[in-house]
């Protein structure tokens, strides 16, 4: 690696890096920055036999029975399940996900479990996939293709605790490969909004059906409850070596108390009247009191051990105990970091005594993994109970200890880089998960530990967070503590941030009757719902904050102006995404006013203005008003240009004013100026981006998109090919952190690469970049904007052509007509530009049909396009010479005879294929309605721009 560091003008550092990835590892780039990361998953093989207990183990350590993994108690029911199961992996898809959610304890591990065996007997090959990169070492390769079996079924536990980002790559990975068909089997508790987005994102990016599969109690009636004890005590007493097990009488409300309908409290319950019956004993008839009675069962285990070493490490019964309470926190470690949680609970210090701790510990518990220590308890709801149980707080009688009121601070304090251990998201998780049933555990140590360490939260992920958001005993200072570290975009705590706001939004407007307070509250929720690309929900918080800042009476509303302004000016946003061009004009005009008016600030003052004056004129060029949205376009540049630049956000504010000038150059013919602006603001965001790759990808994408249009333009085919690919791939991935805020955007640049591709004669490449807008797209949802509904035209329309082009007539057919249907939805008030793209596809389409000897259908598109040309002539005179050819178009082919087509169309194909060039830039907004308005800048790190060119400061 080489650095070299310019010392004029504050330019960044250069540097060069050479990297070579081996089988470990895996090398990225984007916007200039390289990094290197070991997988974020590996493969295991399918466990085949269980490690049995004996009898004496057995009746040492009862609750060891319980473990999923062993299978002690025979699988029975499920049977609808298993059928629902092996339909949808015997399905015709080549890639599929279900997941089956359900309370802890309800089975799924053992419905999975059952299924994996069966399938691998019907010729799967199964696997079950860890999420993490710390264990990247042991990571066992993709099973290859060629192998025995060329169909793979792959099971995750705790999807819900995955970071999603790994989850998705992962899916994408194998969905990649060469496998007749993919299954992903997920088992998680919840199956809410992190499900909701992961499925939307399943679906629409990567083309992959993604289906939830509720799991229902085992035993619902109080015969099934019956039965399931049944058979649970008999195998039980088998394993333990109890001879006379049908003496073992059910607790009093098995029968009518549905909380056994869990597998899992079935289960504990018969396992403790067998071991009451073999000590002698009262097993306890309240459900809620198994835990304590099965986990004293353990200390007796330990104590055991301590009183009979024969030779074995073994450590005091209280150390062990602590010892499992922090391993049921860290989950499984290598044994460098086991050895630091040892240390860090000051259980000991010497290396002699701390390694005499993990190996007693894997004695009791042995690890699954050979190269961990550590292994925590299982079931995870047993687990659970353990550390709520010894946390001081409940009333069970259970002994707590003092001990795990400094330890668990201990465990999570942060280092000396401020970061959080290893395995802070799983501890965090699982006090998360523990708390949402005892609420001792919540106030006591879990409320306290966030309200201090706020950013502990963001460490237990996305998922945990929505958890924590919902629980009914929340302490909402807790999240008020997390609120300013929430990330304003972040792939896995958009749907979390959205929780959090709900949930306090919903608290502090029934406390505040504050006109103003609400209003404010109103724009932020809507803000948030923006970012999760909730926009209706968002356009309803910021009409409703608009309508409150109207109450305010003077003077309180004159002191208000910039929030009014600023709520006024996303609510206009908002409304142009939806394609209510007319209504957000009366919007920003307003926001307009109100940014003038509003001295108080004046460098704030400007920059409000100047953006609402960016955001007004994109508005004004959807409307046709190209001309007058021209010159505001200049005067954006300008003010921008003079305004002083506070930080990285200011630039990018004169970055997305130049690429907004390029656009409306564009649209009046000056592309050697409108390239020379584009260009200026793709050297802004390939620095900024650069810099900071989470703020401002997604300006660098939009930049790119603009920037192959201008090459196109000037004639340079591949390298606007290149310039589009760079595009999609930014797209992509910013699709996968939030699909619905960047799909539009991301089918938009397929479709432009697609036609790209078609410009170069690559018509397959073309057809398939094109298909795969559309399914970007998904299906229309009832209420699609008319952004989405041109879009999807546009897409339908360019599809057909390029099937025409590969004379698949009955296809070309198809689309074509779905694409004309659309058409006729948009109204005369919806954008120029979406409208213009339309018609501009749906009249080559229609040439090409003809060639293909499809006259009614050539007919139906050249009639839409030559109906959508004569009213856009009618607002914009620039259209009349477009609205003249189409016309003249459509009156030729109506004269000609179905025999004449072929003749006087085949020599129009070259001509063809330029008219179906690219979309045209991205809409243009200078914010997105998901841009918090007045919100911190990120410093400014290294980045100057260079000094910026003034081709296209020659005004027409």
């Amino acid at each position: 690696m080489s650095r070299d560091r310019s010392e004029n003008g504050g330019e960044p550092p250069v540097i060069r890096m050479n990297a070579v990835a081996t089988d470990h590892a895996t090398i990225y780039q984007a916007a200039g920055d390289i990094r290197m990361e070991p997988p974020a998953y590996r493969l295991e093989p399918l466990r085949t036999e269980p490690h049995a207990l004996g009898p004496d183990e057995a009746r040492l350590r009862p609750s060891g029975l319980l473990a999923a993994r062993r299978r002690v108690v025979d699988f029975t029911g499920r049977t609808a399940q298993l059928r629902r199961l092996t339909g949808w992996r015997d399905g015709p898809e080549r890639a599929a996900v279900r997941l089956v959610s359900g309370a802890a304890g309800q089975g799924k591990t053992r419905l999975a479990d059952r299924f994996a065996h069966a399938s691998a007997e019907a010729g799967w090959q199964v696997r079950a996939a860890r999420g993490g990169r710390a264990s990247s070492r042991h990571r066992e390769r993709t099973p290859a293709a060629d192998e025995s079996a060329d169909r793979l079924l792959v099971l995750v536990d705790y999807a819900e605790r995955w970071i999603l980002d790994d989850l998705i790559g992962m899916i994408d990975d194998l969905a990649g490969q060469e496998w007749s068909r993919v299954r992903v089997l997920m088992l998680a508790r919840p199956a809410g909004l992190w499900w909701s987005g992961l499925s939307h994102r399943l679906e629409n990016d990567l083309d992959v059906s993604a289906e939830v599969m509720p799991l229902p109690v085992l035993a619902a009636s109080p015969e099934e409850r019956l039965a399931a004890f049944t058979r649970a005590r008999d195998r039980f007493a088998e394993v333990m070596g109890v001879p006379d097990a049908d003496t073992v009488r059910p607790p009093d409300g098995v029968a009518d108390d549905e909380a056994y309908g869990v597998a899992l409290t079935v289960h504990m319950a018969a396992l403790a009247a067998v071991d009451a019956h073999v000590h002698a004993e009262t097993a306890p008839d309240d459900p809620s009191r198994l835990s304590a009675y099965l986990l004293d069962r353990e200390s007796d285990y330990w104590r055991e051990l301590h009183a009979h070493t024969d030779g074995l490490p073994t450590v005091d019964v209280h150390t062990m105990g602590r010892t499992v309470f922090s391993a049921s926190l860290t989950g499984p470690l290598g044994h460098a970091e086991g050895t630091a949680v040892v240390e860090r609970a000051v259980l000991a210090r010497e290396p002699v005594a701390v390694q005499r701790i993990l190996d007693a510990h894997a004695h009791c518990y042995p690890p699954q993994d050979q190269a961990t220590v550590l292994e925590p308890l299982y079931p995870d709801r047993m687990a659970e109970d353990f550390i709520a149980l010894r946390i001081p707080g409940h009333a069970l009688g259970f002994g707590s200890d003092a001990w795990t009121t400094t330890a668990l601070p201990a465990l999570l304090a942060a280092g000396t880089d401020d970061d959080t251990p290893p395995y802070a998201r799983q501890a965090v998780t699982v006090l998360i998960e523990a708390a949402a049933r005892w609420e001792h555990v919540a106030r006591t140590q879990l409320y306290p530990l966030l309200r201090e360490r706020p950013r502990l939260a963001l460490a237990a992920g996305g998922a945990a967070l929505v958890t924590l958001a919902g629980l009914p005993h929340l302490d909402l200072a807790v999240l008020e503590a997390i609120e300013p570290h929430l990330p304003e975009h972040h792939v896995d705590f958009d749907l979390a941030a959205l929780a959090c706001a709900e949930r306090l939004t919903e608290h502090r407007l029934a406390v505040t009757k504050d006109v103003a307070e609400r209003a404010k509250l109103h724009r932020d929720l809507g803000i948030r719902e923006g970012v999760a690309g909730l926009r209706d929900r968002a356009l309803t918080n910021f009409e409703r904050s608009a309508e409150l800042f109207r109450e305010l009476p003077e003077p309180r509303a004159a002191t208000m102006r910039a929030d009014h302004a600023w709520a006024l000016l996303n609510l206009g946003i908002a409304l142009t995404h939806e394609g209510r061009h007319a209504d957000a004009y009366t919007s920003l005009r307003q926001a307009v006013n109100l940014m003038a008016a509003a001295t108080a600030d004046p460098v704030a003052a400007g920059e409000g203005l100047a953006t609402s004056l960016d955001t007004l004129q994109v508005t004004m060029a959807h409307m046709g008003r190209r001309r007058e949205a021209l010159k505001l376009a200049y005067l954006v540049v300008e003010a921008w240009e003079t305004l002083p630049k506070k930080s990285a956000e200011s630039y990018a504010r004169l970055g997305r004013a130049y690429l907004n000038l390029g656009n409306r150059l564009a649209g009046q013919g000056s592309h050697s100026q409108a390239k020379a602006a584009t260009r200026d603001g793709l050297e802004i965001f390939r620095r900024l981006a650069a810099d900071d790759p989470d703020a401002f990808t997604p300006d660098l994408a939009r930049a790119l998109v603009n920037w192959s249009a201008d090459l196109i333009r000037a004639n340079e085919r591949t390298k606007a090919l290149e310039t589009a690919e760079e595009a999609v791939r930014l797209y992509r991935a910013m699709a996968e952190t939030n699909l619905p805020a960047f799909q539009v955007d991301l089918a938009k640049s397929l479709v432009n690469l697609g036609a790209m591709r078609g410009l170069l004669r690559l018509y397959r490449a073309a057809r398939d970049r094109t298909a795969e807008a559309l399914s970007v797209l998904g299906k229309p949802p009832a209420s699609a904007s008319a952004a989405y509904r041109a879009v999807r035209a546009v897409a339908l329309a360019k599809l057909a052509f390029w099937h025409a082009h590969l004379d698949n007539a009955e296809d070309a057919a198809a689309y074509v007509r779905e694409a004309i249907d659309l058409s006729r939805t948009l109204k005369r008030t919806d954008s120029v530009d979406d409208r213009d793209h339309v018609a501009g596809a749906l009249m080559p389409t229609g040439y090409m049909l003809a060639v293909l000897g499809r006259p009614d259908e050539a007919l139906l598109a050249m009639e839409a396009s030559a109906d959508m040309y004569r009213e856009l002539a009618t607002a914009d005179e620039s259209f009349k010479a477009w609205a003249v050819r189409a016309a003249d178009s459509l009156a030729t082919a109506r004269r000609m005879s179905p025999a004449d087509y072929g003749a006087m169309m085949v020599g129009l194909r070259p001509e063809l294929e330029d008219a179906i060039g690219p979309i045209g830039d991205l809409p243009d907004a200078a914010l997105a309605p998901d841009t918090p308005p007045l919100s911190p800048a990120p410093p400014m790190k290294r980045v100057q721009p260079r000094k910026q060119s003034r081709r296209w400061r020659r005004k027409p």
